[in-house]
């Protein structure tokens, strides 16, 4: 692992989770080494209807705005496997995010909290790591490999 989050394809364990909003989220982090962070993310709430929220930003650069969102986020790494997320939620108001990722990679951990003016609200997220995204080099073999 190069970076703080390990690349790949994340998914929200929803029984083990405390979300804010019930649903499923699907996290495909497309870069992290541990400078900079890209990632995108698939939101479907108890509905059905799906939002996709994108990020890239830099570990203790400019904030950076998520994209689908309208959130501006600073973002750290105060610690080995570890991401600190801040900033404003439009109409809560200022939240703090830590993601910690197990030693193995294999799990990462999401503790937050907002400050809305009813108080503060938090959540707890788990996410399981699936495995790496194809690089463009691999998916174009691909299918020429089974075609052949």
């Amino acid at each position: 692992m190069s970076g703080i989050i390990p690349e790949g394809i994340w998914v929200l364990d929803e029984a083990r989770s405390r979300k804010l909003t019930p649903g499923s989220v699907i996290l495909w982090i497309i870069r992290d080494d541990g400078e900079r962070l890209i990632w995108v993310c698939v939101d479907t709430n108890e509905a059905g209807e799906i939002s996709i929220k994108s990020f890239d930003g830099t570990y203790g650069g400019e904030p950076a705005v998520v994209s689908g969102s309208g959130f501006v986020v600073s973002l750290s790494s105060p610690a080995p496997r570890t991401a600190r997320v801040e900033g404003e939620i439009p109409d809560m108001g200022p939240f703090s995010e830590t993601d910690v990722v197990s030693e193995d990679g294999r799990q990462m951990h999401v503790n937050g909290k907002v400050h809305t003016a009813d108080g503060t609200k938090s959540w707890y997220e788990e996410f399981n790591w699936v495995g790496p995204v194809p690089t463009a080099e691999e998916n174009v073999r691909g299918p020429k490999a089974v075609l052949s």
